[in-house]
């Protein structure tokens, strides 16, 4: 007889210790099925999951000025103004010698034309348009015995300038200066304009004081970009000529260079005050760096300046290219009251969308 038969009260224990055991085994089984998911879950979820970053917007591009898209619709009318043109090529000196004036305004032959108010002046244009078959070439000439004005010019002096500027529409900031010596007998000009990285203008202009007032015998004038160029007023041959250009003219007395121009009017206002007075001109044969014509310099009147140097009254007189011209419009203010000296200069550029440069008087030594 077994043990346990023998022993009928240990029956109960041992089903109680079986029981026991399987339910150990199922708990043990249950905590491996859940410890087992449970730590497979984080990694399913580290595999799937995805973070979503927001992406910067491109930036975008810098707009361009608004004045430049205009700036084909320019080209065509200055093709199409080229044919009329065309016909006094035949006649004149070819076009390139002269892209940088228009046709030239015939010199007053009376005191009535001298007097004309700026009206005037358009309807000499178009006389002269009229008579470009036969007379063309003769406007262009200075005056065959050149025009004598009572002048007095200005004592030897340094003017030094505050520039203001703008360059393919940039604004430009820098200093310019005007050296004018004179022993009576003859002169010397030297001019600049620049800042602290580039020189805008420089040039200079020498020759003799005479009876006609300023008359150079040599201008030189150096751009930005640009080359340097001579015009010559040769006294031994009476001829004006032109490094940048074939083109030649007579030189008859009383032509002036574009720099000399500012001191002949102030040698014309200091000898003779009585030429400037509203609606007044003033005729004067201008050789450029290609070519030359006659300028009309119309007398605007007197104008209040407030200058780097302080306040004063000047003669405000402006030199207006044709309709159509690739030429500068130059507004000069000269006062009176500082020996004529030029205390003011604006040069604007028609071709450069309105590129413009100031000169304002801040020093003026003697």
């Amino acid at each position: 007889m077994t043990e346990v038969s023998r022993h009928p009260r240990r029956w109960p224990r041992v089903l109680a210790l079986v029981a026991l055991s399987l339910a150990l085994h199922l708990l043990l089984v249950d905590w491996g099925k859940r410890h087992l998911i449970a730590s497979a879950a984080p990694d399913s979820q580290q595999a799937i999951s995805v973070v979503l970053r927001p992406v910067p917007p491109p930036q975008q591009p810098v707009s361009l000025p608004a004045a430049k898209p205009p700036a084909p619709k320019n080209t065509p009318p200055k093709k199409t103004a080229a044919p009329r043109k065309a016909p006094p090529a035949s006649i004149e000196p070819p076009d390139e010698p002269i892209r940088e004036t228009v046709v030239a305004v015939a010199a007053p032959t009376s005191p009535e034309t001298v007097a004309a108010p700026s009206g005037a002046v358009d309807g000499s244009e178009n006389t002269a348009a009229g008579g470009k078959d036969g007379n063309a070439q003769a406007e262009a000439q200075p005056p065959a015995a050149g025009t004598h004005y009572d002048t007095d010019p200005p004592p030897s002096a340094r003017l030094e300038y505050d520039v203001q500027a703008a360059y393919n529409q940039m604004p430009v900031h820098g200093s310019g200066t005007l050296d004018w010596k004179t022993d009576g007998k003859t002169y010397r000009l030297d001019g600049k304009a620049e800042d602290f990285l580039f020189t805008f203008l420089d040039f200079s202009s020498s020759g003799e004081i005479d009876a006609f007032g300023v008359s150079p015998e040599l201008y030189t004038e150096k751009r930005m970009r640009k080359s340097a160029t001579n015009t010559h007023f040769n006294r031994a041959r009476n001829v004006i000529s032109f490094s940048a250009s074939t083109e030649s003219y007579p030189r008859n007395g009383g032509e002036q260079d574009r720099a000399s121009l500012v001191w002949q009017l102030a040698a014309i206002g200091r000898g003779d005050a009585g030429k400037y007075r509203p609606g007044a001109v003033i005729d004067l044969f201008v050789a450029g760096v290609r070519d030359g014509e006659v300028w009309r310099i119309q007398v605007l009147g007197e104008e209040d300046l407030k200058l780097p140097i302080g306040e004063m009254r000047a003669w405000h007189v402006v030199r207006m290219p044709q309709p159509g011209s690739y030429d500068q419009r130059i507004d000069i203010w000269l006062a009176p009251l500082r020996d004529w000296y030029p205390v003011r200069l604006r040069y604007t550029d028609p071709r450069q969308n309105g590129d413009y440069l100031d000169m304002l008087l801040y020093r003026l030594k003697q």
